[in-house]
This record gives structure tokens, C-alpha cells and sequence, in this order.
């Protein structure tokens, strides 16, 4: 059998990351249901409600679903679908107003922590910051959540609070 030489590299897809490898985010794979602080600027609560969060990996995509329950009955869902970044890095958008209008990178450092920030896609300023903690023993996650205006000025923050209730 004749083999063209070529200068075209072969992947090496065991060294290729992929997000069943990361350290942390598989880590978050489950549901999740947790109480939601936001927080004004002077750290006075303004809003709390509950919600469940679905966290998967599918053919090496971040898929999460995010519903809501507000006192007044109202519900909300939102749907975010992350790619590939690089090691430990996972881009997520959504479709979904408002967040169809930010760019989010979320980085994974350690074994439990995640830190991730958004941006504004129009004009590429920042607008938030979140930790994101696991403790005790990958069943309790932890997040805080920083938010400024466009203009640069803290508006206020967001304390979460999940505990994971499936696998």
C-alpha cells in the first residue's frame, strides 16, 4: 500500500481536552435546586426565589437549563449551551434574551472552583463576575455573583446557595 506523505498533523484525540476530562465541571453534572439572593448595590436584598438547575455534558457541549420560581408565581427558564475553549474552559452563550446578548467564559481552577465572567457582546465590557464553590463532597454548590453597569459602576451582587437532589 503506497502512503502520500503529508504535512497536515493528526490529532491526537487522547490529548485532545474534551469536558468529560475537566477537573470541575463534571463535577457539576446533576440537578440542582438552591434559593437565589440579589443584592443592591449597598447590599440590601431587593429579590429571593428558588430555583433547579440542570447541568450535562453532551457530545462535548455544556448543556444547562436554568427555571425559576418567583413568590408572585411567575416561573422563568432559561437554556445555555457551552463549547469548548481550551483546557479547563468553557465558552456558554444562549439564545435567550437577555443573555443572548452577552459572551460568558467560564474557567475552572483547582478542584471545586469555577470562575466565570460576562460581557457585554456589542461593546465587550465587562458586566459580571460569579464564583462558583463545590463543598461537601460535590453535594453543595456555592455562588456569588458580582454585577456592573456598562458604565463600570457595581449595581449590585447575587448570593446562590444549591444542593444537588440528582445525578
Amino acid at each position: 500500500m503506497n502512503v502520500a506523505k503529508t504535512n497536515m498533523a493528526i490529532p491526537d484525540t487522547e490529548t485532545q481536552p474534551t469536558m468529560d476530562n475537566f477537573k470541575v465541571f463534571p463535577k457539576h453534572i446533576g440537578v440542582w435546586q438552591g434559593t437565589w439572593i440579589r443584592l443592591d448595590a449597598d447590599g440590601k436584598e431587593i429579590e429571593r426565589f428558588t430555583g433547579v438547575v440542570s447541568k450535562k455534558i453532551v457530545d462535548n457541549q455544556w448543556i444547562q437549563t436554568n427555571t425559576y420560581q418567583f413568590a408572585d408565581g411567575r416561573s422563568v427558564t432559561q437554556n445555555f449551551v457551552g463549547i469548548l475553549a481550551g483546557k479547563g474552559s468553557i465558552k456558554i452563550e444562549s439564545n435567550e434574551p437577555p443573555f443572548s446578548n452577552y459572551t460568558a467564559i467560564a474557567e475552572e481552577y483547582g478542584d471545586d472552583l469555577v470562575i466565570f465572567r460576562i460581557w457585554d457582546k456589542a461593546t465587550g465590557v465587562l458586566l459580571g463576575i460569579e464564583t462558583i464553590n463545590l463543598s461537601e463532597n460535590n453535594t453543595c454548590c456555592i455562588r456569588t455573583s458580582q454585577g456592573y453597569t456598562a458604565e463600570g459602576k457595581f449595581r449590585g451582587g447575587m448570593m446562590i446557595v444549591e444542593r444537588k437532589i440528582e445525578d
